[in-house]
């Protein structure tokens, strides 16, 4: 068997599937490996890390015997599912889930959470072999296992843990191995429990909580509203913003991971397992455009939440259950992925002052209101005060999206969001008979939008810029006809769109911004995914769809091969950059379609 550390070496980004069970997640790798699994939640410490360092996050690997090194199988999901299937050359096949603990499913047996894996031969004779050596707090704990019965160890750790198999198991060197050979419609399981004790686990209960996880996922798929010509890719990515949604909070973590890099062996690695409330509304907008409302109400709830707990600001990013402490460390003992350093956990970004947030939760607040004709006295206090503190700072420098560590800055984008936030205050308010200041707003929206018209566009540029009185081209300008500031056919707007296609854009493939290499972090990074999507958009709406369909199809070919997308890619080779999957990416893919089929002629 080839060390884990080379394996690891040999999978790229794109060779990962992610499962969930609404509590944490798993990146299963196609080679059989468990690359990346936190337990109990998805921002707590790692148990298996091996896509940062297999040497010393911990491994947990079933493979058939012999598998020569960077081989692997072909991973697809069951159909309009989380449950991951691994395929090695017909002759054996894995299945990988996790008992879901959402939308009333309960898990019963399997602790407080677990990853559950099926194999079976599919012709020859094939025999599996088993390497498991969780490494808990990211590699810095080992664990001591204690035999129960021969087919099921528990484990002492901060975090307990019990393994069970369908075929013996044993400790050799502090890992847990085992073999099992399989004849031809034979099969074999094996279990990871962490928390509660679980139940004797037997194939009946183990193929029963497959059989009723995969019920559950496709019944959530079901409901997805979208007619289109892009169904599959649409229902893949609500399936990967499901898989990232904390459950006893409704709150969406950003990505599944930590520490991705943003160009191999550059310093952008970054924290992304907590919950922004930008990239969590922004997403839960696209859920709400098929239909999954429920997501989005639980994660108003969660704002609420939060505002009623402290006044504004609102933090930049919060843990899953709301709390806000998320200093950022840098865990000098992983050599990280590919030898990118550093490995980070939490996020400094927390602390940053950024407007642009006020806007994007009212937006999403706005759409559900519409659809919920109306809100609760609760939410619209919290969303006021929101609305109101945007209205008393939208003249301060911030951090804005991309939250760049060069210092505060006077950034066009985060003007315009507080826009945003005012005109959808304004527009709930009016439609739904709810207090606020209400001609005060109106006034200070007046006042955002004319300074915004007169210092964010670069008349000799012939473009909006970064900043107030800039000159540097900044993506997320391309939002600004997506938020209704004004129309795709304005020509400032129509001239701002071809200056980024000018300059930012490069094999199709759209860039943040252009002074990368001043914004406090240094060192290069791929074209980010998001931003593609929104020049889609922006041609969409002006009508040339045509040219944003192309785009739109072009960007399918650097999904991974199971659907799924991290932040950013490579333009020279197609690699996947940063970390994976990534909520904002995936919402970016449902807008897309869903103005391709809502606009095929642009917008008047």
């Amino acid at each position: 068997m080839a060390t884990a550390a080379a394996t690891a070496e040999a999978l790229g980004i794109r060779d990962y599937g992610i499962i969930a069970d609404g509590l944490t997640c798993a990146l299963l790798g196609r080679d059989g490996s468990v690359g990346w699994l936190c337990a109990p939640r998805f921002d707590s410490g790692s148990l298996v890390g091996e896509i940062l360092d297999a040497d010393r996050a911990g491994q947990c690997r079933w493979v058939p015997a012999g598998l020569p090194r960077g081989s692997g199988g072909a991973q697809h999901y069951r159909e309009s599912t989380n449950v991951l299937v691994t395929e090695f050359a017909e002759r054996a096949r894995i299945t990988d889930w996790m008992p879901a603990h959402f939308d009333g499913a309960t898990a019963a047996g399997f602790g407080s959470g677990a990853l559950c894996r099926y194999a079976e031969a599919i012709r020859d004779e094939i025999e599996l072999e088993l390497y498991l050596e969780p490494r808990p707090d990211y590699g810095r704990e080992g664990v001591r296992w204690t035999q129960q019965k021969p087919t099921r160890f528990q484990g002492g750790a901060s975090v307990p843990l019990w393994a069970e198999a369908s075929f013996p198991l044993a400790v050799e060197n502090g890992a847990l191995r085992g073999r099992v050979r399989l004849q031809p419609g034979e099969s074999a399981w094996f279990v990871l429990v962490w928390g509660d004790e679980p139940a004797d686990l037997t194939t009946e209960r183990v193929r029963g909580s497959l059989d009723a996880t995969t019920r559950l996922w496709q019944a959530w798929s079901a409901k997805a509203q979208y007619t289109g010509p892009y169904r599959h890719e649409v229902v893949r990515s609500a399936l990967a913003l499901k898989a990232l949604i904390y459950a006893p909070s409704g709150a969406m973590v950003a990505a599944a991971t930590t520490s991705l890099p943003e160009a191999i062996g550059g310093p952008r690695n970054w924290d992304y397992r907590y919950c922004w409330p930008r990239d969590a509304t922004f997403a839960l907008y696209g859920l709400s455009l098929l239909g999954y409302h429920d997501e989005a109400g639980r994660f108003l709830e969660f704002l609420t939440r939060i505002c009623d707990q402290a006044p504004p600001p609102l933090q930049v990013c919060y843990r899953v259950d709301g709390g806000t402490e998320v200093p950022e460390v840098e865990l000098d003992h992983l050599r990280g992925y590919r030898n990118s350093r550093p490995v980070r956990i939490g996020n400094a970004a927390a602390a940053q002052h950024q407007l642009d947030i006020y806007g994007e939760v009212m937006d999403a607040a706005y759409t559900y209101a519409k659809w919920r004709n109306g809100l609760e006295a609760a939410q619209w206090k919290a969303l006021a005060r929101l609305v109101d503190y945007a209205a008393a700072h939208w003249r301060e420098p911030d951090e804005s999206i991309w939250e760049v560590r060069g210092g505060p800055r006077q950034f066009t984008y985060s003007k315009v969001l507080c826009w945003v936030a005012l005109d959808r205050g304004i527009k709930i308010s009016e439609k739904h008979n709810l207090p606020c200041a209400l001609q005060a707003w109106r006034q200070t929206r007046a006042a955002i939008h004319d300074e915004v018209v007169r210092r964010g566009y670069n008349p000799k540029l012939h473009a909006y810029t970064q900043t107030f009185d800039g000159d540097t081209l900044d993506a997320s300008l391309l939002l600004l006809p997506l938020l209704r500031f004004c129309s795709p056919h304005d020509p400032r707007m129509e001239a701002t769109i071809r200056r980024i296609q000018e300059r930012l854009t490069k094999d199709s493939l759209v860039a943040r911004y252009e002074n990368v290499h001043d914004d406090g972090v240094g060192g290069p990074e791929g074209a980010f995914s998001i931003c593609t999507y929104w020049l889609v958009d922006c041609l969409t709406l002006l009508g040339r769809s045509g040219e944003s369909r192309k785009l739109f199809e072009h960007m399918r070919g650097y999904a991974s091969p199971v659907g799924l997308f991290s932040e950013e890619i490579e333009p020279a080779d197609g690699r996947l950059l940063g970390n994976y999957p990534q909520a904002f990416t995936h919402m970016a893919l449902l807008n897309s379609a869903h103005n391709l089929n809502l606009y095929p002629g642009g917008v008047a």
